[in-house]
């Protein structure tokens, strides 16, 4: 009989990630019992990996993943393992010297409750080099079957901290060296003006509020994806790509020039 669960990971690209990484140990692997050939070889491949199988009918999958495209198969995982702040920060720190480029930046999320934003957010920021993501455990998405089929992978090996106050949470960052940049709809310095510090952490807020009044005093300062003047404001998603990738740009320009 199959069990519903938070646990899930939906989706061929998804799993075929998780197995090859196998950064989460998977307990159970259901797909449809008219399976193809590419689901065929994702089963074999669980098989040799020690992975219980179970084919089942497409009702039961649907009922399983609960609306979440499954593309046949889906598998159950141990609960995703959070990462200690204080861990997060010195993981953030040891890896500097090998980054993409000198320097750590995590992301920090305020009200970003859509789990597909989030997805969107984790294999963003793991394509970026980011260090890891700080989540508030109220008024935010949580790490669903949604969350990781968006995320195509990327969640099971991107360390994520889970605080109760972001605020708090913040001020510890500042404490470790970290310097704190709020994004901004409007108002704050010119994203591609910065000159950006070693350490830093960026902060996204929710779309249609942005951040909480308590976050933004806290940030050191607000940074704004300038855009045309009868733009609307970007989806938390691509404002998160646009501004890490340019956090990148940026550092790789000044480190270039620098060693020339």
């Amino acid at each position: 009989m199959v069990e519903k669960g938070e646990n899930l990971v939906c989706g061929i690209n998804a799993v075929d990630e998780l197995l090859r990484r196998q950064g989460r140990r998977i307990q159970t692997l259901y797909c449809l019992d008219d399976a193809g050939r590419r689901l065929k070889g994702l089963v074999e491949r669980a098989r040799r990996d020690g992975v219980t199988i179970k084919s089942v009918p497409g009702a039961a999958l649907d009922r399983l993943t609960e609306g979440v495209r499954h593309q046949g198969v889906a598998v159950v995982v141990a609960p995703f393992v959070f990462t200690p702040l204080a861990e997060l920060l010195r993981l953030a720190k040891s890896i500097s010297d090998g980054a993409i480029a000198k320097g750590s930046v995590l992301v920090a999320l305020d009200g970003v409750t859509d789990p597909r934003n989030l997805g969107a957010i984790i294999r963003t920021a793991s394509a970026a080099g980011v260090a890891g993501l700080i989540l508030p455990d109220r008024r935010s998405a949580t790490i669903t079957a949604t969350v990781a089929k968006t995320a195509a992978g990327a969640l099971e090996n991107m360390p994520i901290s889970r605080i109760v106050n972001l605020a708090d949470a913040l001020r510890r960052c500042q404490e470790s060296g970290f310097w704190i940049y709020g994004a901004a709809a409007d108002g704050g310095e010119d994203l591609y003006s910065i000159e950006w510090p070693d350490f830093v952490v960026l902060v996204l807020g929710s779309e249609d509020k942005g951040l909480r009044p308590i976050v933004t005093k806290t940030c050191d300062f607000q940074v704004t994806i300038p855009l045309a003047g009868s733009s609307e404001s970007l989806n938390v998603g691509i404002a998160a790509a646009v501004t890490l990738f340019e956090i990148n740009r940026s550092r790789h320009t000044r480190n270039g020039s620098s060693s020339s």
